[in-house]
């Protein structure tokens, strides 16, 4: 075996870079930002985001400019001409840059994807897009598909040749690493193994990639020697996993004839599984289906797509009833553009007489482009329906006036509310609560922002989903809670410092230290007993009616009602404490033999539907004789 030289790995590096400069320098920019992210450690701060927004518009913008040069070689572009397509991805690439928020949303997630997908399946085909070459083409062989699926053999190759060579130089570098650490007490930070892989998948691979990437693009009219081992795999492995794969499919559709039982939602990740497996078994043998002796493949072939028919149409039920009760997600929005495609490809290689595999890779292709953008795009398409869905409940109970939000407060029943706190959640979180403003006379940003608490913005969907519900007079329950467990809790506290003198001017005593803490769900009545000299005062706090009694005496008593203050607790991030202003929780008043002045330092409670309930308070009480 002869192994390559330095100079000669040195000139095949160079000539990588020479064939894909930009394509190189977007994947160093992408890597060298995610180090920066890793060491900077924000988390999913608005910063850090930004810095993965960097990664992302380079990383489609290094697909893109693989794509484009491919095209460039294929059609012989001039070299200005190639230049400026070139020129234009990175233009591309900075304004999807411009365009992203620099807050986290799911659907910018969902919209990176479907362009990666997209982008890869171009690199795919777009060498191979246009006329078939008629000249010296024999019956049922395709030159262009001959020269397409040895292509896409060679960058299958690489990826795998990639991914072998990038696991044995990190775990050497790692293993190289530990050994200095260990043997000369270095201190190597952890962070440095990060960087080390990302420096190795980000960079290396893609430079190892390209210099691999296939420069020939012919279409032979015979693809030459078979790889022996891919046809073992297929013909013995693939093939009969999926026989047996249709046979249970196969059952449940019977079963599901036979009980009438609708079939059950995951049966469409099984179909899609198949389908996909199929396809790619197919697409691996589909170079020997006309020589002698693998004539079985084009048989195989057709069977395949007829089968498929059955399989779609319980593919189309279990996505249907999950459509028809909960609306369109993103994500059945893709199980239903899948079995689209799968129904449209089937079709088409079981009627059409000119059969190409390029026209998967193509289809997938402009399928995942269509479905990032537009009014019939995934996103817009979930939205509106789970927008309608909303706007539905909520006119059940005439909640909307006019489609905007009426703010009375009604009975809503626990299913509704459950049904109602799940679409708001989802669209809040898979789309953002500005999705939600059309049915607001409110400005949400305002009051998302203003809320008590407005640091958590856009990062606790479940908390600004509460706060838009609350809004509705809709009170908030997951879809596994009982009437019992709909409960919120609340946490306040005074703003001042814990070192501030306590003012006594006008009173006689002072109690330090008023304190209750009750479990709800045992008991509502809790008392205490201090001394007042020589008085004795019981004080009794009663948390199911928020009222506290003070009997000084024997004679006299003083009913101190804590509504006001509880009431007056904005709604908060139950899991963070709302710093209230002094004015705001103290009482003071008097009846003829005494007077008081409590002061609350703490609270907190819980919210069973709009009414909120004390569960512990601490403070200090001032007591004055007449």
């Amino acid at each position: 075996m002869k192994f390559p030289s330095i100079r000669s790995v040195f000139k095949s590096l160079a000539r990588a870079f020479l064939r894909f400069p930009l394509a190189i320098l977007l994947a160093i920019t992408a890597t060298a930002f995610s180090i920066v992210s890793v060491h900077l450690s924000l988390g999913r701060s608005d910063a850090d985001l930004r810095i993965w927004n960097i990664v992302a518009a380079a990383y489609l913008g290094m697909l893109l400019s693989i794509a484009l040069t491919v095209l460039a070689e294929k059609r012989q572009f001039r070299p200005a001409i190639a230049a400026a397509l070139q020129g234009g991805v990175l233009l591309l690439a900075v304004a999807y840059y411009f365009s992203l928020p620099a807050h986290y949303t799911s659907q910018v997630l969902t919209r990176f994807i479907l362009l990666a997908l997209a982008l890869h399946w171009l690199i795919a085909c777009i060498g191979y897009i246009g006329r078939q070459r008629p000249a010296g083409q024999e019956q049922g062989i395709s030159p262009q598909d001959n020269g397409f699926w040895v292509y896409n053999k060679q960058l299958f190759l690489r990826i795998l040749t990639g991914f072998l060579y990038n696991g044995v130089l990190y775990l050497g570098l790692v293993i190289a690493l530990s050994a200095i650490e260990h043997l000369f007490h270095a201190d190597i930070d952890e962070k440095t193994y990060i960087d080390l892989w990302l420096v190795i998948a980000g960079v290396f691979n893609t430079v190892f990639f390209l210099a691999g990437f296939p420069d020939q693009y012919d279409s032979p009219r015979q693809i030459g020697e078979y790889p022996k081992g891919l046809k073992i795999f297929t013909q013995f492995v693939l093939l009969p996993i999926l026989t047996i794969y249709l046979l249970i499919l196969y059952a449940y559709g019977i079963r599901i004839a036979v009980t009438a039982a609708w079939p059950y939602g995951w049966v469409s990740y099984m179909v899609l599984c198949f389908s996909v497996a199929g396809i790619l078994a197919i697409l691996l043998v589909w170079p020997l289906r006309n020589e002698d002796g693998n004539k079985w493949i084009s048989g195989y072939s057709r069977f395949f797509y007829f089968a498929l028919f059955p399989l779609i149409v319980l593919l189309g039920f279990a996505i249907w009833k999950r459509v028809a009760a909960y609306g369109v997600t993103e994500q059945r929005y893709f199980v239903l553009l899948l079995a689209a495609w799968l129904l449209l490809t089937a079709l088409y290689f079981l009627v059409s007489k000119k059969k190409t595999i390029r026209l998967i890779p193509l289809s997938l292709c402009v399928a995942a482009f269509l479905s990032a953008f537009g009014p019939w795009g995934a996103e817009s398409v979930a939205l509106h329906s789970q927008r309608s869905r909303l706007k539905t409940m909520l006119e059940k109970y005439q909640l909307l006036t006019d489609g905007k939000i009426t703010g009375k407060s009604v009975h809503v029943a626990l299913a509704d509310r459950q049904e109602i706190s799940d679409i708001a959640e989802y669209i809040v979180s898979m789309h953002g609560y500005g999705a939600l403003q059309p049915l607001f006379n409110k400005d949400l940003d305002t009051l998302v922002q203003k809320s008590p608490g407005s640091a958590y913005t856009g990062r606790d969907d479940r908390y600004v989903t509460r706060l838009l519900l609350k809004e509705m007079e809709v009170p908030f329950a997951n879809s596994y809670e009982t009437e019992e467990d709909l409960v919120e809790n609340f946490y306040a506290d005074i703003q001042r410092d814990a070192n501030d003198a306590i003012d006594t001017k006008g009173y006689d005593y002072l109690v330090p230290n008023i304190y209750f803490s009750h479990d709800l769900h045992q008991t509502t009545v809790d008392s205490s007993r201090y001394q007042l000299g020589r008085h004795q005062l019981l004080v009794v706090m009663d948390t199911a009616a928020n009222r506290m009694h003070l009997f000084p005496d024997r004679d006299s008593s003083l009913l101190v009602d804590l509504s006001a203050i509880v009431d007056g607790i904005p709604p908060h991030n139950e899991q963070q404490t709302v710093h209230m202003p002094g004015d705001k929780m103290f009482l003071e008043t008097a009846n003829t033999q005494w007077g008081y002045c409590l002061v609350i330092t703490r609270c907190d409670g819980e919210v069973h539907g709009n009414k909120k309930r004390l569960r512990g308070l601490s403070g200090y009480l001032l007591m004055k004789k007449k």
